[in-house]
């Protein structure tokens, strides 16, 4: 049984007849079927406070079963240090925090890796940008794709060290040009090449094909090209297998994996580990300190250093269990389903543009698009409404400036406006032109996406009152 099969007179799929036959399943079969269950048991507040969260890409939610054990470890438990290290407290606190690396690993299986633990993706990529030995003749290969963090400070480092700085181009609906990539790494034959290559994009869903990069930078470069993974928005949607990825270096943030915030992790090839200098320390990154010398500690402690966020960390571990139980191959099928349906129809509504590809082989379920062209810089009107009919979704240009405007088809604009706002220029008169985010997690539903596309309709077909 297919969707075409519930077209209405008015070309959308008729949601509400497919539900009251109950049929839900049957047209939609890539949901999980007891996600009902899921968000009566883990996620109770969404359905009481009546408000549909298509705000994902930026936070998700956090299962109440994982709150709770956490809780009760919490309130029934002493905390202690781990650098204390003889005391029940610190052999505890030791264990958690070994028990939550040990599930990284396995998680992401990533037994090739050193997994660090950090703040977040920002912080793992800032890790690597400042400890990698960018030296003079080196190239950093920035992706047009690339979330602001995985520009600013990489190529602030690598122009103070005198290595060059190129932009991989994007094409088509947004996808990386590999032919550029692979004439450019193979001209270059003396130095390191750095390649900030992001795993699915904030703004379009697009999924890079990392193997195929990955081989690029391998047969052109050799030992000389280095890979750094963003898996920020990748590692919520679907399994990641790092250790057959095989990139140098790789990054995420818990919070977007329905995890804690404040909390990420780095992972480093242990092959890689002289590529990543200790510039930071701390008393627990180091076995000695004299006035004359200091003997650092191997990885991944002497990138660790401090008092850690244990409990941060052994709530990961717990979000990482659960998200095993659902199973991460039935969250990739779920959120393709939503994606799917969402996209279709969007794409039937006037005056609505969708950027990205509209097929799901290869992308997430984040959708950016605006009501109207001259809508464009009024994205945030667009979102207040929706955020009327309580519905969340994210408005603006999502930390990935170059890529929105390029995609929204003001790349060269964009460019002079940011050097108008360099020299002074109000930021209100220079306002970024933006689009409007919906992005899904797997504890939405097709009655989620289903009101989401009624309210757009709705705003689409009254324009002028936006």
């Amino acid at each position: 049984m297919q969707k075409d099969d519930f077209i209405g007179e008015d070309g959308f799929v008729d949601v509400p007849r497919i539900i009251n036959e109950g049929l839900r399943q049957e047209v939609f079969s890539g949901l999980i079927p007891e996600v009902y269950e899921i968000r009566k048991r883990d996620f109770p507040y969404l359905d009481n406070l009546g408000r549909i969260y298509l705000d994902n890409a930026a936070t998700s939610q956090q299962p109440n079963s994982v709150l709770d054990k956490m809780h009760e470890i919490k309130t029934k438990h002493p905390r202690g240090s781990n650098h204390s290290k003889n005391s029940e407290e610190a052999k505890s606190a030791q264990n958690m925090f070994d028990e939550s690396r040990k599930r990284l690993n396995d998680f992401f299986n990533a037994q090739n890796y050193y997994a660090v633990f950090t703040s977040g993706t920002t912080e793992s990529s800032n890790c690597v940008a400042t400890r990698f030995p960018f030296e003079k003749n080196d190239l950093l290969l920035i992706t047009e794709m690339e979330h602001n963090s995985e520009i600013l400070t990489p190529r602030k480092v690598a122009s103070r060290n005198k290595a060059n700085v190129k932009y991989v181009p994007t094409h088509g609906k947004g996808e990386l040009d590999l032919n550029y990539l692979d004439r450019i790494t193979s001209k270059k034959k003396d130095g390191k090449v750095m390649l900030n290559l992001v795993h699915a994009s904030n703004f379009t869903g697009i999924i890079n094909p990392v193997g195929k990069i990955r081989d690029i930078m391998e047969n052109n470069l050799g030992d000389r090209g280095f890979i750094y993974l963003d898996m920020a928005q990748s590692a919520p949607h679907i399994k990641i297998d790092l250790d057959d990825l095989n990139v140098d270096f790789a990054g995420c943030s818990a919070h977007k994996m329905y995890g804690p915030m404040g909390i990420g992790a780095l992972f480093i090839r242990k092959d890689r580990e002289r590529n990543v200098s200790n510039c930071i320390s701390g008393g627990s990154a180091i076995k000695l300190v004299s006035k004359s010398f200091e003997v650092p500690r191997g990885l991944p402690e002497r990138l660790e250093p401090g008092t850690q966020n244990i409990e941060g960390a052994y709530e990961w571990k717990l979000t990482m269990d659960y998200l095993d139980e659902i199973d991460m191959e039935r969250i990739r099928k779920h959120d393709k389903e939503l994606g799917k349906y969402f996209v279709g129809e969007l794409d039937k509504i006037d005056n609505v543009e969708i950027y990205g590809p509209k097929e799901f082989d290869n992308r997430t379920p984040v959708v950016s698009f605006n009501i109207g062209r001259v809508l464009k810089k009024r994205y945030d009107k667009v979102a207040r409404e929706l955020d009327k009919r309580k519905i969340s979704v994210r408005d603006g240009c999502f930390c990935c400036h170059i890529y929105t405007a390029k995609q929204i088809g003001l790349g060269y604009v964009h460019e002079a406006r940011a050097g108008l706002m360099k020299l002074g220029i109000s930021d209100e008169m220079m306002k970024l032109p933006g689009a409007v985010r919906a992005s899904f997690a797997f504890y939405n539903t097709i009655e989620d996406a289903y009101k989401a596309v009624e309210a757009i309709r709705d705003l689409s077909e009254n324009l002028d009152n936006i």
